[in-house]
């Protein structure tokens, strides 16, 4: 559900005119000619040079369909399957204004310009059911003006970031992985980031468990301790380890997993999107199996909870993780990343290697920033954890899940 104006997509557009304008025929004029929409003289341009039709067609595709959204304007013909419409804007652009724009979260309108990784996180949220999909507070009005007879289009989003209601469940692409060939009898061991349709990421360390042998199963919907129940079992089909990765290096500890179905999401199974270096990293959160600690007892809840972390400074990092036998070159700021626990969460827990660190901006979708590497251990004194950093693997991660797209 791409927001673009190229031929191989104008079904689509008609479609949507179709729908939206009930009984709509054409007016059988062609570009340039003058015309009639609801008794205000217009003129007939492809669509892309009308800006109010551009951004009605955008937020109705996505999911803004129930707003009060303008009329489409009428068609008045095709031109190289484009539509031609009877624009009735009183400024028409002579260029494809809205071409490379897209409506992201609460219905801010953002640029899909951008790594492949990008583009495939607006086309999910396009396309698939992320809870603030068409939510928001977003006006897009038509004001006649009286003495030119002519519309000028105001859009306005309110964002309040404080106001967003967080998820109740902020990991709808967390799956978990098992090893062993019987699925009654695997050990799940480690957990991974689904990101598309075929593909989980996770760390190189996860795709093998000694005797167990390499990954055999993907667990995915997983909320509670025990994750592998009431889920969706889907069996991996091919490792792709990082090719730099060295085993037992902590260096390019990242690996994509390849099922042997597509994964089928719905509201409670999403992909995430992959950090481009659009979001601040300075806090990130993970999953966890969160363990109290009173009077030296630990207590472990069954349920998976948010780990908050803070970002540590490189000084730290480097400090806490010198040269050693699976980091010889001590810690890499370019490729790891470290964090440790969020001073206001007061409590330790108990994470997998291969979970994703992630964020969210707008509380709704989620972009994985790291793969959890090296695990601290629960109830131990404040180590910084250490994560493989996706942002500098992501042509990597590209080349192998999205080798064809453009």
């Amino acid at each position: 559900m791409h927001v673009t104006m190229a031929a191989e997509k104008c079904i689509v557009l008609i479609c949507i005119f179709s729908w939206i304008c009930c009984g709509l025929c054409q007016l059988n004029l062609s570009e340039g000619s003058y015309c009639l929409n609801h008794d205000i003289s217009g003129t007939c341009v492809k669509l892309h040079k009308c800006g109010s039709a551009v951004l009605t067609y955008l937020y109705h595709n996505a999911g803004f369909a129930n707003m009060s959204l303008p009329k489409l304007p009428e068609l008045c013909s095709l031109v190289d399957d484009e539509p031609v419409v009877c624009c009735t804007d009183c400024t028409l652009s002579n260029v494809d204004a809205f071409s490379d724009s897209a409506v992201a979260p609460y219905g801010v309108l953002i640029s899909k310009k951008g790594p492949k990784a990008w583009k495939k996180c607006v086309e999910y949220f396009h396309k698939l059911p992320y809870p603030c999909r068409g939510k928001g507070n977003v006006l897009l009005k038509k004001s006649l003006e009286q003495f030119r007879l002519c519309y000028t289009s105001t859009l306005k989003v309110t964002l309040n970031i404080d106001r967003l209601v967080p998820q109740k469940w902020r990991f709808p692409h967390l799956a978990l992985l098992g090893y062993g060939e019987n699925l009654n009898k695997a050990q799940w061991l480690c957990e991974g980031t689904v990101i598309s349709e075929r593909f989980i990421l996770t760390a190189a360390r996860c795709t093998s468990a000694g005797t167990l042998g390499t990954v055999t199963y993907a667990s995915l919907g997983v909320r509670s301790n025990d994750r592998h129940k009431n889920t969706h079992i889907y069996k991996i089909k091919r490792v792709f380890n990082h090719p730099k990765y060295n085993e037992p290096s902590w260096y390019h500890d990242i690996a994509l997993l390849q099922t042997e179905q597509e994964i089928h999401f719905n509201s409670e199974l999403l992909p995430a999107c992959l950090d481009v270096g659009a979001h601040d990293t300075s806090i990130a959160e993970t999953a966890g199996i969160v363990a109290k600690f009173a009077n030296k007892n630990q207590s472990t809840s069954r349920n998976m909870e948010s780990v908050y972390l803070d970002k540590t400074h490189r000084l730290k990092c480097k400090y806490k993780y010198r040269p050693n036998n699976n980091l010889l070159r001590g810690f890499d700021v370019y490729k790891q990343m470290c964090y440790e626990e969020h001073i206001k969460t007061g409590k330790t827990c108990k994470r997998l290697s291969g979970s994703p660190l992630q964020v969210d901006q707008f509380r709704c979708q989620y972009t994985a920033i790291g793969v959890t590497g090296e695990v601290v251990p629960c109830g131990s004194s404040r180590v910084p954890d250490i994560f493989t950093r996706v942002f500098t693997h992501v042509p990597w991660i590209e080349s192998i899940v999205w080798p064809h797209e453009d």
